[in-house]
């Protein structure tokens, strides 16, 4: 069984040519899907519609795009209003990728346009939570994904089965080797409900859960092209041939 790696790409800039080698690039990986990461980009006012057409419009069809632009607090360098962030968000939806990445914890009004503008443009969600500092529990997180429903449903009166093939991205940060075991028994034990999930370990620490937590359910992990993401990501290539390794009798 061959495991999805996803090739988290930092656009940086609105130069078409610059870009386009960079997903060139990465294309020749053979990822599985492609995270545009636009909260790299060295001025928010050039993520426009035709900027975000022409970056993705190189990627074959067969390759799922996820759109991401993430908040300050979760490891983005853009601290925007509300109303700004908002902005942004609903111009990556339009451009209709396979899906947005946004944060579990986003404002109330921010998740209540989006899933909708989502819905009505069959854009799928991920709903992510990062924690930078520490590992936590399966029963916490279990409790926070049934908070996170009741929100929804009860406080922002959003139909539920707008978000039935959503994603949640459950990323911890392993301090200690045994937090590894940690981040593996969560994928095991979110596999037996019913919702999909990435769930890994962030650090050079967490390199163990981010290469085998595919094997326990997660639906896809996140490698690198050159430059990382994130804290212990590595490259594509490297993860690929340990998969064939471990994976491939």
């Amino acid at each position: 069984m061959k495991y999805k790696i996803c090739v988290a790409v930092p656009i940086k800039t609105d130069n078409l040519n610059s870009n386009k080698q960079l997903i060139e690039s990465v294309l020749d990986k053979s990822p599985d899907l492609i995270e545009f990461r636009f909260d790299y980009i060295n001025d928010v006012n050039l993520v426009t519609h035709s900027f975000l057409k022409e970056s993705v419009s190189i990627i074959p069809p067969k390759i799922p795009k996820i759109f991401t632009f993430r908040k300050k607090q979760e490891g983005g360098q853009y601290n925007l209003s509300k109303n700004e962030r908002l902005d942004v968000l609903r111009r990556l939806i339009e451009v209709k990728p396979d899906y947005l990445d946004i944060e579990i914890n986003s404002e109330p009004e921010i998740l209540q346009t989006l899933i909708d503008l989502a819905y009505d443009n069959n854009v799928k969600l991920i709903f992510s939570y990062h924690d930078f500092e520490k590992s936590i529990t399966y029963e916490q997180i279990a409790e926070m994904l049934i908070r996170f429903d009741e929100k929804l449903k009860n406080e922002l009166s959003i139909d539920l089965n707008k978000i039935k093939e959503s994603i949640f991205k459950i990323i911890l940060t392993a301090r200690v080797f045994d937090d590894n075991i940690n981040v593996l028994n969560i994928c095991k034990k979110l596999s037996r409900q019913d919702k999909k999930f990435v769930c890994f370990a962030m650090g050079e620490v967490g390199i163990l859960a981010r290469i085998l937590c595919v094997k326990f359910g997660s639906s896809w992990t996140y490698g690198s092209l050159e430059e990382k993401t994130a804290p212990g990501q590595i490259n594509i290539e490297k993860i690929r041939e340990i998969h064939q390794l471990i994976f491939d009798n």
